[in-house]
């Protein structure tokens, strides 16, 4: 695949009021992206261009497309690759939320009295592209908000309004999971999980599990859409990137997620990211918020 373009337009906005909530806009012209996941829910606004993405894995993989004026929601943990169709600009806007404020939101908007859903798990949506011109805006002015640098009394008020009408509209806070996990999955992931920066050998995780080698791998790939490697560096990579927002210096950075030297920590970032670790630590606000914009 081809390498991520380092010219290319990409930009993140934070603010620590709201953890767990981070905004980007990006445009790229050729494939960026290799298969991975994220551990946030992606709402996804196509600006300009069409898209072509499977999403899913084993017998829950789709194909699917979008294009301008369409919303992409992919659900937290789950593989996918979205790049642009040959000979078109790809151009969008993202909101990358801890699965928690869709947790949280599902529970607000159950009727009085309903049953049957656990306390914690996000809501599940009915198909990941929406045509929804209303909530385009609605999520577009959020975003905004972050680009501009809005008080956070009003970036707030604009996501839980845009979290509210996404989970009433489009989402099933019932419908259960169908990719129940096996448990050797579940205890090579907590294993991956409690090791950051560590690289934690084929063999070993199979050991571990009770499995043998080649038994770990299939059932890994068909749960989590990744190979137990690609998934450790896919953690490798998160883990690089809560560091680089508090701040530590790409080197460490590197270091401390375990690559051998900076620019293969590089090259993998943007293979994940589709930004250098630089253009994610270091984009900011460019501009104050209108005083007279607002709700």
């Amino acid at each position: 695949m081809a390498g991520t373009p380092l010219h290319a337009d990409v930009r993140f906005w934070r603010d620590p009021a709201l953890p767990g909530v981070e905004a980007r806009s990006s445009t790229y012209t050729k494939s960026t992206f290799r298969t991975h996941t994220h551990q946030a829910c992606i709402v996804s606004l196509v600006e300009a261009g069409r898209t072509c993405f499977t999403l899913g894995a084993g017998r829950l993989e789709r194909r699917h497309t979008a294009q301008a004026g369409q919303i992409v929601v992919i659900e937290a943990e789950t593989p996918h690759a979205c790049n642009p169709e040959a000979g078109n600009i790809f151009s969008y806007r993202l909101l990358a939320l801890a699965p928690g404020w869709l947790a949280g939101t599902a529970r607000a908007a159950r009727p009085a009295g309903a049953t049957g859903m656990p306390p914690g798990p996000p809501p599940r949506f009915h198909r990941p592209v929406l045509d929804d011109p209303e909530l385009f805006a609605a999520w577009r002015d959020l975003h905004e908000a972050f680009v501009w640098g809005a008080p956070v009394r009003e970036k707030q008020a604009l996501l839980m309004a845009c979290l509210r009408e996404l989970v009433t509209r489009h989402a099933t806070p019932t419908l259960p999971r169908l990719d129940a996990q096996n448990p050797a999955v579940a205890l090579a992931r907590q294993a991956i999980a409690a090791s950051p920066g560590v690289w934690l050998p084929l063999e070993e995780l199979a050991g571990q599990v009770g499995l043998s080698r080649h038994h770990f791998l299939r059932v890994f790939k068909s749960a989590t859409g990744l190979p137990p490697h690609a998934y450790q560096l896919q953690q490798a990579i998160e883990h690089a990137k809560t560091l680089l927002v508090e701040g530590v210096p790409i080197s460490q950075t590197a270091l401390d997620a375990g690559f051998a030297d900076q620019s293969h920590f590089s090259r993998c970032f943007r293979q994940f990211t589709g930004a250098t670790p630089r253009q994610y630590m270091e984009s900011k606000p460019c501009d104050a918020w209108p005083a007279a914009q607002g709700l």
